[in-house]
């Protein structure tokens, strides 16, 4: 029952909430996959949402999938596109690829190690459209992960926290980040998501720091009348609802976003 507890906690550890995936530390295991889908609105200001007066209104995409090529190292790929519904010729389309290698694993915990690299292509839809988008530039990515998983009668839980440098290849500054989850999971259908990220350009911008509350419900194989569970290895589906809200940027409005995931 305790591993299986803990298996639940890590097979849920993607979070989808602010603009971009953020990964936890855990990796897949050998042979195993993940799809998840996401769309989102961000308005500003948040009254847009029910009046539908917004003075910036904008939506978000994504498309992430990964592999477990060994229990320790994890493959990816990313979509990414942030569109504006004001103005067409106003957005971001990039698509990325990230390896995640886990470095040491204790009883309930490890850390990991993650290295990734995100190219615009704007500029390949229109030159109208790249020529607008002026702060897009290749990006690698880099990041030391640790989570920590815990179960008993009461549920699960577990927390993941990032740190890391995002290196922009063209004239944008370069950003430090920090990434806190905590996930509460009291029953096997529902997970309590609370994630903060912390954005520092190494320049004169204004630093960010997103809270991100959610909640994700999973839908598992039926058994059997009979009592018998699925045959061949169970893959639930999962529904994400959640909102992220920028403290230091108040004027970014709010995100709603809603993910589904896949496993294959």
């Amino acid at each position: 029952m305790l591993r299986l507890r803990a298996t639940i906690v890590i097979a849920l550890w993607v979070i989808v909430l602010a603009h971009q995936a953020r990964a936890g530390a855990w990796t897949r295991n050998e042979g195993e996959g993940l799809l998840i889908f996401s769309t989102g609105r961000q308005v500003a200001p948040i009254s847009a949402l029910a009046s539908g007066l917004a003075e910036e209104d904008s939506n978000t995409t994504q498309v992430l999938v990964e592999y477990g090529l060994f229990e320790d190292l994890t493959l990816g790929a990313t979509l990414f596109a942030d569109l504006s519904t004001d103005d067409l010729s106003q957005g971001t389309l990039s698509a990325g690829i990230f390896a995640r290698k886990r470095l040491w694993k204790g009883e309930k915990s490890l850390l990991s190690a993650q290295i990734g690299y995100a190219h615009p292509f704007e500029e390949f839809v229109s030159d109208t459209f790249g020529a607008n988008n002026l702060d897009s530039a290749p990006e690698i990515e880099m990041r030391l992960l640790y989570g920590h998983s815990l179960w008993g009668d009461w549920g699960s839980a577990f927390a993941s926290v990032e740190g890391g440098y995002d290196l922009f290849l063209e004239d944008r500054q370069d950003e430090i980040r920090a990434d806190l989850t905590l996930g509460y999971q009291p029953w096997r259908c529902c997970l309590f998501l609370m994630s903060a990220f912390g954005t520092v350009p190494t320049g004169d911008d204004d630093p960010s720091f997103k809270l991100a509350p959610s909640f994700a419900y999973t839908l598992w194989p039926e058994i059997d009348r009979n009592g018998k569970k699925p045959e061949g290895p169970i893959r639930p589906r999962t529904i994400q609802f959640g909102i992220n809200y920028d403290l230091l940027n108040a004027d970014d409005g709010l995100g709603v976003q809603i993910s589904f995931w896949r496993r294959f």
